[in-house]
């Protein structure tokens, strides 16, 4: 019974990345190429727990969470693209941390990072609700799901991990669409005339 549950929540997570990888296609090119990065390493998650090997589903959680969380962090928090030397600084921490909790076997390293993006992404959410609550909304939902997760991950509960990860993945996405919609209403009523 315990392995149809772990089956049935490597599948929402699975799904949920092919759901997200379509609906980044509604997203700025950025944020298209970051969400699709962060769906494929929550689907490389979602098959490590597959297999039947535990160790290696847990380095996976310890590791790939923390890699789809800085490339959501640079898809939802960057109106432009970010200089490459930032890009790379923030996904090369996100590897480093993610390997060095996997070697050490130490869950409370990838924790730091990933409520370290959350909190990134709350804070951010929070900044720009007056110019797009829903975008905020979602963006806050999607740091209350990577935050949950990390504390499954944390608590070795990678079933209910997975659940979390799969809605963080999901609202990173609607949050991408969101603000694609908003910057074409705000660029239709600019050439309406109706805010000239």
């Amino acid at each position: 019974m315990v392995f149809l549950f772990d089956s049935l929540c490597a599948l929402a997570l699975l799904v949920s990345t092919l759901l997200s990888w379509w609906m980044a296609a509604g997203a700025g090119a950025k944020a298209r190429i970051n969400l699709r990065f962060a769906a494929m390493m929550l689907a490389a998650f979602s098959a490590a727990r597959i297999l039947p090997s535990s160790s290696l589903a847990f380095d996976a959680a310890l590791l790939l969470p923390s890699l789809a969380a800085a490339a959501i962090v640079l898809a939802l928090t960057f109106p432009r693209l970010p200089p490459i030397w930032l890009s790379s600084t923030i996904l090369v921490v996100g590897l480093a941390d993610g390997l060095l909790a996997s070697l050490q076997g130490a869950p409370a390293l990838a924790l730091s990072y990933q409520a370290g993006a959350a909190l990134v992404l709350f804070a951010w959410g929070t900044s720009h609700f007056a110019e797009n609550p829903r975008m905020a909304l979602l963006s806050n939902l999607c740091a209350a799901a990577l935050l949950s997760g990390a504390m499954a991950v944390m608590n070795v509960s990678l079933s209910a991990a997975m659940l979390f990860f799969a809605a963080f993945l999901l609202l990173a996405a609607r949050a991408s669409q969101a603000a694609v919609a908003e910057k074409r209403r705000q660029g239709s009523w600019l050439v309406g005339g109706e805010h000239a």
